[in-house]
């Protein structure tokens, strides 16, 4: 997709202009809208010549050019229009932007430039724009705004796309936010984030598209009993739909031991392993939440040796119940 310079998805508002940063720190950006209308994780654009940057807003601070104009409260001892122009030149905010990818758009579409550069793209003589890591970063002072719909489509794609899935919209402009299916299964994938992020419901809701859409085969192994049945969220009270009460049919809820109940009902099916079946391999992967001294290994081959290896488990816990 070639971005023309006069198409109206770079006409979003301008929030600021950049004033330093780098590759490897985030960029700062000077803010010119009141900093109450930016929010942490906003999806920002940054035209500039023959590039777009793409990023996420990390950090709002606020500044100012003297630290008495921030400490004194100029609006109370000051007429209201005076106390908002000394706020105007001496109080500041900056962003701080997490640039992310960066997208050719080519020369001025005026230019007889631009038309050469399409006439490489369209001969092969150059490759078709898309996005790529970014590699460079804008001048200063260039434009800052905020992504409209055209340049989140741009990103994640468009929701009528198929093979995309909706996985929620952005909090500014509540533009569809999506994840294509078929690429996210080809490779590994990780969620990251603070306690109560959210990382739980995206992976509920990620897992309930790739069932909805039929791309994978999901052997979901759930510590906490967090993915199988409805759960209450922590944070509003609301209950939360479980993938087994979304697709009946289609999954399955396997329970540890005999007769076990998961949030007070009853599994699937129960998985129950034979003291014959568990090998000292098997205790030394839980070295470290047992607790075990490094002596263990030696201990276990003695063991095995002494009982044999289908029973030395049962023969050590009689032995340790006796102790």
């Amino acid at each position: 997709m070639i971005n023309n310079k006069n198409d109206s998805q770079l006409d979003n508002r301008k929030i600021g202009y950049v004033i330093g940063g780098g590759l490897r720190e985030n960029l700062k950006a000077r803010l010119v809208v009141p900093s109450d209308e930016v929010q942490e994780g906003s999806f920002v654009m940054i035209p500039s010549g023959n590039w777009v940057y793409y990023g996420l807003v990390t950090n709002i601070q606020l500044g100012a050019t003297d630290a008495r104009f921030a400490d004194e409260e100029s609006e109370v001892r000051l007429p209201r229009e005076l106390a908002q122009w000394l706020h105007g030149q001496t109080l500041y905010t900056n962003l701080e932007i997490l640039p992310v990818l960066m997208l050719e758009r080519g020369p001025d579409p005026s230019s007889q430039a631009y038309l050469k550069w399409l006439e490489e793209i369209k001969l092969g003589l150059r490759s078709e724009p898309h996005l790529m890591p970014v590699k460079t970063i804008p001048p200063h002072h260039a434009d800052v705004h905020l992504a409209g719909e055209g340049e989140i489509a741009e990103i994640f794609g468009k929701p009528n796309q198929d093979g995309n899935f909706v996985l929620g919209y952005t909090r500014e402009g509540g533009h569809a936010v999506c994840l294509d299916l078929d690429r996210f299964v080809q490779r590994s994938a990780g969620i990251f984030g603070a306690t109560g992020s959210g990382k739980s419901f995206l992976t509920r809701i990620i897992l309930a598209g790739l069932i909805q859409r039929d791309r994978a085969s999901l052997l979901v192994f759930d510590m906490h009993n967090e993915y199988g049945f409805d759960d209450i969220a922590s944070d509003s009270g609301m209950k939360v739909s479980g993938l087994k009460t979304l697709f009946p049919a289609r999954v399955r809820v396997v329970g540890l031991g005999a007769n076990s109940m998961v949030r007070g009902t009853a599994a699937d099916f129960s998985l129950e392993i034979a003291m014959k079946d568990i090998r000292p391999m098997d205790i030394e992967l839980l070295s470290m939440e047992l607790n075990l001294k490094e002596t263990t290994p030696t201990t276990l081959e003695a063991l095995v040796s002494s009982f044999g290896v289908e029973h030395w488990f049962q023969a050590f816990l009689r032995w340790k119940t006796v102790q």
